[in-house]
């Protein structure tokens, strides 16, 4: 038996007829946490637990709740038995979206269709690990052969970016790899922490910062540093919603006290926060980059799980609802202070998908294009990309969605690319057959290529990207 046919989640001959025409439309992936070094080094995996299960912590998620060990999950274990208990545990996922994602990476990566328990952990082990020793296996080639285009990765202010200027340099590549400005750490400051940034950025803009219009400086140049090196957007993520508003002679009190190791209560850092942002937008939109602000999120919860093993091991949580009144204030105040450019906003909880869209209506116009983000984290399953489509569409115009997303460490998972078009064609297909949408093929076409692809060419504005046709 083989899960992944040529038609599955395509229940209805529209639905198939539309995914025919855009199946190999190449990918436009805006955000991902690919690593750069990796990319260009060129070097294949050893085997098949390093690519597969490193770094990915969905499956870490849910090899916990089958109750395998830590040691198998992200310890010393050996890759084979890391491997196997993963394989035991695969057939269980079913109606998680793991599930899916793992059979389409094994079928389109590796040309295996079978489901898992029909062969031994070791056999299938040794076939996956001879396929990575071929050169068609490197990450470069599997980037290629998953048809992208461009590829924006997620970069700490003060990086270098060295590899992203060797890949560049390199003619070889025919892909266009780009560093995205992701300065959370700078943003969110407290007494324990600002020292630290501080101290990064000196050390990459050879400035001496003493006070926060130094500071601020600072990063406005690496701003400049990674526009010249390609960046073409930011990226931003707050557990909550900073605030606006604060002066400018408060904003650097709040910052000489960090300085000095005095604590501040949480609204106070929040408006500390915003106060940067607004200056850092100001720059961001002097360049014309789009800002991507990911919202709601509860990081690294277990704080055992985050002495013993660190950040982003899978231990992050859905938080509460936005609060509406807060994230219309902050994009009306980076309006009136002509900072607000191209923004995408990707809210963790989906009962804010409706809200989100509605408030991003409020600031968009002929010059400025304010969206609703593809559905995130939690929420890019089946029926989550399904109803996020929905939601959109019922606030805004679907047509001018900007499309999916990587999101991911790992290089199989532009599969998911697949996985949201199937489900964007089946809602579509279904709807026509059902009478709601005209038949009409070219219309369709065309909407489907804008949301695939066109729509972040046009957002993003990548030199030498061009739409297709």
């Amino acid at each position: 038996m083989e899960l992944i046919k040529d038609n599955f989640l395509l229940t209805t001959a529209k639905s198939k007829h539309l995914y025919q025409t855009i199946q190999n439309v190449p990918i436009y992936d805006f955000h991902c946490h690919l690593s750069p070094k990796e990319i260009y080094e060129d070097k294949n995996f050893s085997n098949i637990t390093k690519l597969w299960l490193s770094h990915d912590h969905y499956k870490w998620r849910l090899m916990r709740a089958y109750g395998i060990d830590e040691s198998l999950i992200t310890g010393n274990g050996d890759d084979y038995e890391k491997f196997k208990a993963f394989m035991d545990m695969l057939p269980k996922t079913i109606m998680n979206p793991m599930y899916h994602w793992c059979y389409l990476e094994l079928a389109r990566y590796f040309n295996y269709y079978e489901p898992v328990q029909h062969t031994t952990p070791e056999k299938l082990y040794n076939y996956l690990n001879a396929k990575l020793q071929e050169s068609s296996y490197s990450p470069r080639q599997l980037i290629e052969r998953s048809n992208v285009k461009v590829i924006c990765t997620t970069d700490d202010p003060c990086d270098n970016l060295k590899y992203h200027q060797l890949i560049k340099e390199d003619s070889t590549f025919n892909v266009s790899v780009h560093p995205t400005f992701r300065p959370d750490s700078y943003l969110t400051l407290n007494e324990k922490t600002i020292h630290t940034s501080i101290e990064k950025l000196n050390n990459a803009t050879n400035q001496r910062i003493q006070t926060l219009d130094d500071y601020i400086n600072a990063l406005l140049i690496r701003i400049e540093y990674f526009h010249h090196h390609g960046a073409r957007s930011s990226d931003q993520s707050f557990s909550e919603l900073i605030l606006t508003g604060l002066e400018k002679e408060k904003a650097e009190s709040y910052f000489s006290s960090l300085k000095l190791g005095e604590s501040l209560d949480s609204q106070s850092l929040k408006l500390l926060s915003g106060y940067i942002l607004t200056e850092l937008s100001k720059a961001y939109k002097k360049h014309g980059w789009v800002i991507q602000l990911h919202l709601g999120p509860l990081r690294n919860n277990n704080s055992i799980q985050l002495t013993n093993i660190g950040k982003d091991a899978g231990f992050d949580s859905i938080g509460d609802p936005l609060n509406a009144k807060e994230l219309n204030a902050l994009l009306d105040h980076l309006n009136v202070n002509d900072a607000l450019s191209d923004t995408i906003i990707y809210p963790n909880n989906a009962n804010d998908h409706l809200m989100v869209q509605a408030t991003a209506g409020n600031f968009t116009s002929n010059k400025v294009k304010v969206q609703l983000g593809a559905a995130w984290w939690y929420n890019d399953t089946k029926e989550g990309m399904k109803q996020h489509l929905i939601d959109y569409a019922n606030v805004g115009l679907l047509s001018q969605f900007v499309g999916m997303l990587t999101d991911s460490r790992s290089l199989l998972s532009y599969s998911r690319h697949e996985y949201f078009r199937r489900i964007l064609c089946q809602l579509l297909g279904k709807l026509v057959e059902d009478g709601e949408i005209e038949d009409n093929q070219e219309l369709l076409t065309g909407i489907l290529k804008d949301i695939c692809f066109n729509n972040a060419v046009r957002l993003f504005n990548i030199e030498n990207i061009e739409e297709i046709k």
